[in-house]
């Protein structure tokens, strides 16, 4: 395969999987799913995470990880704009982790999703004082960023093998 065509398939491919993060997204707005709305589109954003970085590697994945925050503030997410970076990093965190533990993806997927989760608890923690959030939106903002996210990113990653497995064996 010359290299033109493996920067096609990787800028194809990362695209491809930051706009189905984007649409989950969006979806998950549009769809009244009450409680349960965090735990699916979490999900699925994370699987999307996972999904990327085993199909273009570390720099597909940073990318998918990093804009991903903003496409869902885009699609109407309240999180706060300066918030987004925090997500952002939190996200690359999983990716990392899935990349750089590749001998065994539920380990990667597993130490992702409790580093992801205890940088976004921190995060939101030092996030609401240092920008003095009113205190009923700062207790929502720790809720949705604590161990919500331990369970989206183990529950994502998955549904990401799941998806990786099924694609090698089609590919096949």
């Amino acid at each position: 395969m010359t290299a033109k065509i493996k920067t096609v398939h990787f800028i194809t491919r990362t695209a491809i999987l930051l706009a189905l993060t984007i649409v989950f997204q969006s979806i998950g707005r549009a769809i009244p799913l009450g409680q349960f709305n965090q735990f699916i589109t979490g999900s699925l954003v994370n699987a999307c995470l996972v999904i990327a970085a085993a199909a273009t590697g570390i720099w597909g994945g940073a990318a998918v990880a990093l804009l991903a925050p903003f496409g869902a503030i885009l699609t109407g997410a309240a999180v706060p704009l300066p918030f987004a970076p925090v997500i952002a990093i939190g996200n690359f965190i999983l990716v990392l982790m899935f990349v750089l533990i590749k001998k065994n993806h539920i380990l990667g997927i597993g130490a992702g999703a409790v580093l992801k989760f205890g940088f976004l608890f921190i995060g939101v923690n030092i996030f609401v004082k240092l920008m003095g959030i009113p205190a009923q939106k700062a207790a929502a903002m720790i809720a949705a960023f604590s161990w919500p996210q331990l369970v989206t990113a183990a529950v994502g990653g998955a549904v990401a093998l799941l998806v990786i497995r099924a694609l090698r064996i089609a590919v096949r």
